[in-house]
């Protein structure tokens, strides 16, 4: 990214520029500053996805980007209409598996490799404990989402969690006050599949970031909050 704005800074060129570059470019938070900056004089759009196979010796993912002087113009997506709004409240993990340190009488510790279990069986049992105390708990009906990797459909499920749990920093929960408002938010996200799917993105593993989903909950009529 510093090389894209050092270059349009010297040479702005006024046909604009088809760039092939990481993935991250477009979505990381780490650009958004830079990003924001290109977008007052130019519009990026994204023409096609690279594979990881594309480059000899590098697995990477990315993007073959149009670069055209403008002012950049919003995407228009398909607008639906949902009966009533959710409220939800969205949790990001902090405990890294490395600093988790067990102890039988602690809190139980989920992981994204968790995920599949939970949503299957409905209940966080069978769990390593933890007593590290690190932001990230939480408890009651939720739907937890991966950070890292691509989701699993049937992974994404509400499950009620009878008593408080930390998650790992691989793990993001969305907190619901009430069963029916959880289940209807899991249909809702199930309705919206690829969109969702396609809010994980990075140059290397797939991720997604708590702004990225904060931008897309409302519009399938979820309104989010964090902590």
């Amino acid at each position: 990214m510093a090389h894209l704005m050092r270059s349009f800074d010297l040479f702005r060129p006024s046909l604009g520029a088809i760039v092939i570059a990481p993935e991250s470019l477009l979505y990381s938070e780490t650009d958004q500053n830079a990003r924001q900056a290109l977008e007052e004089r130019y519009q990026l759009t994204k023409l096609a996805d690279l594979q990881r196979c594309t480059f000899r010796g590098a697995k990477v993912q990315a993007s073959v980007v149009q670069i055209l002087p403008g002012l950049h113009r919003q995407d228009h997506k398909e607008i639906r209409y949902y009966n009533g709004i959710i409220s939800v409240n969205v949790v990001r993990g902090s405990l890294p598996v490395h600093m988790m340190i067990s102890d039988p009488s602690g809190l139980p510790f989920i992981h994204s490799t968790d995920l599949k279990r939970i949503a299957s069986t409905g209940k966080a049992e069978g769990l390593s404990k933890t007593g590290i105390l690190a932001k990230g708990r939480t408890k009651g009906w939720v739907i937890l989402l991966p950070r890292v990797g691509l989701p699993d459909c049937q992974a994404i499920k509400a499950v009620k969690l009878e008593s408080t749990v930390q998650l790992s920093d691989c793990v993001i929960a969305l907190e619901f006050t009430t069963k029916a408002a959880a289940t209807k938010a899991e249909k809702r996200i199930q309705s919206r599949w690829a969109e969702f799917k396609d809010l994980y993105r990075g140059t290397g593993a797939r991720y997604i970031t708590i702004a990225r989903l904060g931008l897309w909950l409302p519009a399938i009529a979820i309104s989010p909050g964090s902590h």
